[in-house]
């Protein structure tokens, strides 16, 4: 999963009226990819250790989804969510075409 592509350029998506348009600088890029993969090699470690990454995939995803809300709202974690998902369907389809 370290390899998340965004296709955000490629297709139009729609945005509420409480989103705010942020321009990131590259230091912030960096800081929230390297937060990003730090919890994914966490949560990696603890699907390992416990041998249920089921488990770890559903506490990961409720705090998340949880979070999330209080923080934006139900149509962005929606949409958030829905993009991840989209994103791991065209990574599947692209990786069945190169066999």
């Amino acid at each position: 999963m370290n390899n998340i592509v965004s296709f955000e350029d490629y297709k139009l998506s729609n945005k509420s009226k409480n989103s705010k348009n942020l321009n990131l600088t590259s230091d912030e890029v960096i800081t929230i990819e390297k937060i990003r993969d730090g919890i994914e090699n966490l949560l990696n470690t603890a699907s390992a250790v416990n041998r249920d990454p089921l488990a770890i995939a559903l506490a990961a995803g409720r705090y998340a989804s949880m979070r999330l809300y209080q923080i934006q709202g139900r149509a962005e974690t929606m949409a958030f969510f829905d993009n991840c998902i989209q994103t791991v369907e065209i990574a599947e389809d692209i990786s069945k075409n190169k066999k």
